[in-house]
């Protein structure tokens, strides 16, 4: 009978996995639960590789004063704002495929029911499992290794993939504005001195880039702030606020809105992308949580900051923009922000916004390059990669 008993007792017991966000104590199954539910010592029950519900001991107050974790909640918040967001620019079609009002209503409803789940979502689980790999080491927890391996290759190729646009359209910018450059070639060559130039702050550090994040953040929201308070002074068309778009628009030969007319002609599918792309990312600020002091205050206090923090990025600008209302908003489409700027403040405050659209193209490239490579040096540390990638 002991026997019998002790055998059991060997089965409800599971080694914690490592690099966890926990200590090495054993973990318990359901059977041993009733005896530790007024341990509050413990706070997580969650899922094993071997989908066993376990009880944690939590060590979360130890990781206060490590040093090796370095990543504030600002940090977080910088790096969260240009894997999400990265400026207003893009944004402007969520006004012109449905009107200002429908426009500015959904950019105060996506935060509620798209950016606060998944931030919360995001501040939970990176606190339950503060370790590089993030929502892979989830996945892996979740549903095993294959699953977890799937889940971060693919999301790795595609951050990779997505990386390689930010030089190239560094580059579009400035002949948009100057030019053509010319050469083929030297184009190529330009691309990429850009890209290995944006590719060395993360060899400076964590707390480096986590500073950077913020300082180049507030540097890309300042001439959207003077183009908000600038188009609330000039508005004169503040009943373009309660338009929606028409079927019928004619315009002069000068590109102006002559009249609009005609039933509702919201283009949803436009409307609903450009929404879902503008506030989507917020779960990649888990792939570095190994690196993040105090997670469990950190995360929630960051990502709640960064998502009042992106609406208002969208919000602003856009409204300083519709009172203006020139050129009109039926006409706006990606990167009418220098046109608007352009006819608000003129050279000055076009040439300000396409400054601003450098620094978000670089601050976008150092938050992706930063993201994937703390994503599979987690991956590797937990045998989803190969093993040299986790050192």
């Amino acid at each position: 009978m002991a026997a019998a008993e002790s055998k059991a007792s060997k089965l409800n017991v599971m080694d914690i996995p490592k690099n966890g966000a926990y200590d090495g104590h054993l973990l318990l199954t359901p059977q041993r639960l009733p005896d530790r539910l007024n341990d509050h010592s413990c706070v997580s029950i969650i899922s094993s590789r071997n989908g066993s519900v376990q009880l944690r001991p939590s060590n979360l107050e130890n990781m206060k004063d490590d040093p090796v974790r370095q990543l504030t909640a600002m940090g977080i918040v910088g790096l969260c704002y240009f894997s999400v967001c990265g400026g207003p620019i893009g944004s402007e079609p969520i006004i012109s495929a449905g009107g200002p009002l429908i426009g500015l209503i959904l950019l105060l409803v996506f935060p509620v029911i798209l950016g606060l789940p998944i931030a919360y979502v995001t501040a939970e689980l990176s606190t339950a499992y503060p370790e590089d790999g993030g929502y892979t080491v989830w996945v892996l927890h979740a549903f095993g290794p294959f699953w977890g391996f799937q889940c971060g290759y693919w999301a790795w190729i595609s951050g990779v993939i997505d990386n390689a646009l930010y030089p190239g359209l560094a580059v579009s910018t400035f002949t948009e504005v100057y030019g053509d450059i010319g050469s083929p070639t030297a184009e190529y060559f330009i691309k990429a001195a850009i890209a290995v130039a944006l590719t060395l702050p993360n060899l400076l550090g964590i707390r480096i880039v986590g500073n950077g994040m913020v300082i180049l953040s507030i540097f890309v929201m300042i001439p959207f702030i003077v183009l908000f308070v600038w188009g609330l002074v000039s508005g004169h068309d503040w009943s373009a606020l309660g338009e929606m778009r028409r079927s019928d628009i004619v315009y002069d030969s000068n590109g102006d809105l002559v009249s609009m007319s005609g039933g509702l002609d919201i283009d949803w599918s436009t409307l609903i992308n450009t929404l879902f792309w503008n506030f989507n990312g917020a779960v990649g600020m888990s792939v570095f949580g190994g690196e993040v002091r105090n997670p469990g205050q950190t995360y929630p206090r960051a990502m709640l900051i960064s998502v009042l923090l992106i609406a208002l990025t969208y919000l602003m600008p856009l409204f300083g923009a519709i009172v203006f209302n020139s050129p009109n908003w039926t006409t706006w489409d990606d990167g009418s922000f220098s046109s608007i700027a352009s006819a608000l403040g003129g050279t000055f405050l076009s040439t300000w916004i396409m400054l601003a659209s450098f620094a978000s193209n670089a601050g976008m490239y150092i938050a992706e390059l930063f993201c994937d490579s703390f994503q599979i040096m987690g991956m590797a540390q937990n045998e989803l990669a190969p093993t040299f990638l986790g050192a």
